[in-house]
């Protein structure tokens, strides 16, 4: 897969979404959904359709925080709910020419109550996710929304 360009990166919240506003770009949370402190989860398009491996993220709505929309992508991506925001990791400019994307990310750690299962399906938007949970320090995951994943060590 193409590598895009994600080299500016935020820290302050406030800062990142005024130069989102600023250039134009797509505000999005992305989630480090974290299980027992030592699993990712990640999911696959079914089929996968050369979609790789993410993690769960969508865009902001308006008037709407990174963390509110982590949260609510969290539900509705993946039909479990009891997630919980640990917090703001940061954010990070994301440019795909390839895939005309131009996005300000929002990358938001979250914990998953432990009795989540180990793998299961579910359907949101007309596309069906597969997930899984891998090692948080191994995980691959695909497009750049593993950016701030070494924050979580």
């Amino acid at each position: 897969m193409e590598r895009a360009q994600h080299n500016l990166r935020f820290t302050e919240l406030a800062r990142a979404r005024a130069y989102a506003q600023a250039h134009g770009l797509r505000q999005k949370a992305v989630c480090h959904i974290v299980r027992r402190g030592t699993e990712l989860l990640v999911f696959d398009h079914v089929p996968d359709g050369g979609a790789g491996v993410q993690v769960v993220a969508g865009g902001l709505e308006a008037g709407e925080t990174p963390e509110q929309a982590a949260l609510r992508e969290a539900g509705e991506e993946t039909g479990q709910d009891g997630f919980q925001v640990v917090g703001f990791l940061g954010s990070a400019v994301w440019l795909n020419t390839e895939h005309a994307k131009r996005e300000l990310r929002h990358f938001v750690h979250l914990t998953a109550p432990d009795d989540l299962p180990d793998t299961w399906q579910h359907c949101a938007d007309g596309h069906l996710f597969s997930f899984r949970w891998e090692p948080l320090h191994s995980a691959r995951v695909d497009w750049e929304m593993d950016a701030f994943l070494p924050e979580l060590g």
